[in-house]
């Protein structure tokens, strides 16, 4: 995840697109960009599941990754973003699988994101 996340820094530097160094909340603009930009994505995506075109959602499945990246640089968490991922795993292997869906089961506990802020 790092030498991704070292990528879009250097993206983001480039054409000035905004960067955090520390976490921190960016402006509501700012914020609904950075949503557009994923949601974009997703939709072309989607675009790609119906169309049963396997190269372009692997462009795609590149391209959310690509906004996210930058979405967590824009934000700040570069640095905490890989304890983050692996807490939420966590929580989410404690959860109950169904073949539909993932339950909260009586062996689920939360996510501590807040542990990687104090």
């Amino acid at each position: 995840m790092k030498k991704e996340l070292d990528m879009l820094i250097e993206f983001h530097e480039k054409y000035q697109a905004g960067i955090n160094r520390a976490p921190s909340l960016i402006d509501k603009e700012h914020g609904l960009n950075r949503y557009k930009f994923m949601r974009e994505e997703v939709e072309e995506y989607l675009e790609g599941v119906q169309t049963e075109d396997l190269p372009n959602i692997a462009k795609e499945l590149a391209d959310i990754l690509y906004t996210t990246y930058g979405t967590i640089v824009a934000h700040g968490l570069q640095d905490k973003i890989e304890d983050i991922f692996t807490e939420v795993h966590r929580s989410n292997m404690s959860k109950d699988y169904h073949p539909v869906k993932a339950v909260k089961g009586k062996d689920y506990s939360e996510a501590d994101i807040k542990q990687f802020f104090k």
